[in-house]
């Protein structure tokens, strides 16, 4: 995406009107002879629009623009730049992959997770994700990041903008005077300290995560150089900006509960701060809510066979998946979708336990792990049962036909079909598969059921099935 440091308007001359003298109002936009337009401030000041995205956030043509002369226009003086129109488009920096949401005065919160920006963008939030040249991010300053969807609300942050000047004043509000009596205050000199922000793309890590660390600063001077160490170790080091931002994949041995992240800032003057980050390190064992392993048999007789599949859901963009037994790999899969199956013959004495987990590493390195699922050799087997409704989802006021199959070496003696409470909807003799019409669904939202299966010998085993109403 090309920028330029000063919005130019191509189309300038289908609407300039000759220059003349002209009496101003804060809140006009103006121009001169040459291209660039400007916001005329309450201040009396003239901002600067950096781009044409930032433009357009806040206007939809160019029709008010006035026309002034050369003269007027340069004895208005500079008074900054616009920041982007709160709520109205989500941005990130071109040298880093996390997401920001804008609030008043040109605050960015970033967005925590895909989830969170679908359910306050859109589906398609990723198409309204402008990319800030490094240049203008120091325009902005960095708030506190939006962990659920009730932390920010696009459409209301929008509505409280109602102009530059009412975004502008949000940056400062200027303190109250409690000491103000007829005595006279002496103002307090304090020393000027460098504003560091410091964040990670993850609240926890894990071994062979990927994790992007941020800093940013804001001082009166230049900044010389800010370094960012995770560990101790160097992350990245960037030199006469303002953010800096470095990737360091986790080690393979994480042997301590609690890692610190430090980013060290020097200015053109010296000065000197630092600020760190405390990232605790996730649990080994605990399963992620993002994957699910499945077992279609977690019991069996010696020298037989059962399936194992692990799935991610839609927030994880997947590059690989393994799934393991007895903490060794048995299946890779690679860019093949979102589901991952492998099974093989289990052998050895009755009574023996094999565990069972998945892997699912994204494209941005995160690595989720499912649950442990135990597979027993025992001397009857449980059946292998498969439920099916032919959809992913139905509209309000439609039914849901559902399938529940069944097979064992004992032979099937019953096939149920139950709800989400596991009350029991249906109830079919034999091996023959057993069908049942459910519904209509008139209340929106996922839905599960199950099917169970018992085989001549008693033991049963059962899976369930999910379907959306909308």
């Amino acid at each position: 995406m090309k920028y330029k440091y000063l919005f130019v308007l191509a189309a300038a001359c289908l609407f300039a009107t000759q220059a003349q003298a002209a009496t101003l109002s804060p809140g006009d936009l103006i121009k001169a002879s040459g291209p660039a337009v400007y916001y005329y401030s309450q201040e009396g000041k003239r901002l600067v629009f950096p781009n044409e995205n930032t433009y357009k956030t806040w206007y939809t043509d160019f029709s008010t623009v006035k026309t002034i002369t050369d003269a007027e226009l340069a004895a208005i003086t500079m008074g900054g730049n616009v920041t982007y129109k709160p709520g109205v488009r989500l941005v990130k920096i071109v040298s880093d992959s996390k997401v920001y949401a804008i609030a008043a005065g040109g605050v960015l919160r970033h967005v925590a997770t895909e989830e969170i920006a679908r359910n306050l963008y859109g589906a398609d939030w990723n198409t309204k994700v402008d990319d800030i040249p490094v240049g203008f991010f120091s325009n902005y300053s960095i708030g506190s990041s939006i962990l659920n969807s009730t932390d920010y609300s696009p459409s209301a942050s929008t509505a409280q903008a109602v102009s530059i000047d009412t975004d502008r004043a949000a940056k400062t509000t200027p303190p109250v005077c409690t000491t103000c009596g007829s005595e006279p205050v002496t103002p307090t000199t304090t020393q000027e300290t460098i504003q560091i922000a410091l964040s990670a793309s993850q609240n926890t890590i894990k071994i062979n995560d990927v994790i992007t660390f941020t800093a940013s600063a804001q001082y009166s001077a230049s900044i010389k150089e800010i370094r960012i160490y995770f560990d101790n170790n160097l992350v990245t080091a960037c030199q006469n900006a303002n953010v800096c931002s470095g990737d360091f994949a986790m080690p393979s041995v994480l042997d301590k509960e609690t890692y610190q992240v430090k980013t060290e800032v020097t200015a053109l003057d010296t000065t000197k701060e630092t600020k760190t980050l405390d990232l605790a390190r996730a649990s080994t064992t605990e399963p992620d809510s993002e994957v699910t392993i499945s077992v279609d048999r977690e019991v069996i007789e010696p020298g037989q066979t059962t399936g194992i599949t692990v799935q991610a859901d839609e927030t994880v963009d997947v590059k690989e998946i393994i799934i393991y037994v007895d903490d060794v790999a048995k299946k890779g899969c690679n860019y093949l979708g979102r589901s991952c199956k492998w099974s093989q013959i289990f052998d050895g004495p009755l009574g023996t336990e094999f565990n069972t987990y998945g892997l699912v590493t994204s494209v941005s390195g995160v690595t989720y792990r499912t649950q442990t699922k135990t597979i027993t050799l025992a001397a009857n087997s449980i059946p292998y049962v498969t439920i099916e409704t032919g959809k992913t989802y139905i509209l309000k006021g439609e039914s849901m036909e559902a399938v529940v199959s069944a097979s064992d070496e004992d032979g099937i003696q019953s096939i149920e079909i139950l709800d989400s409470q596991k009350n029991v909807l249906k109830t079919c003799s034999g091996a023959a598969p057993c069908t049942l019409s459910t519904g209509p669904w008139v209340t929106e939202g996922m839905v599960t059921l199950w099917g169970r299966a018992t085989d001549v010998p008693g033991s049963s085993n059962e899976q369930s099935i999910q379907f959306e109403v909308r």
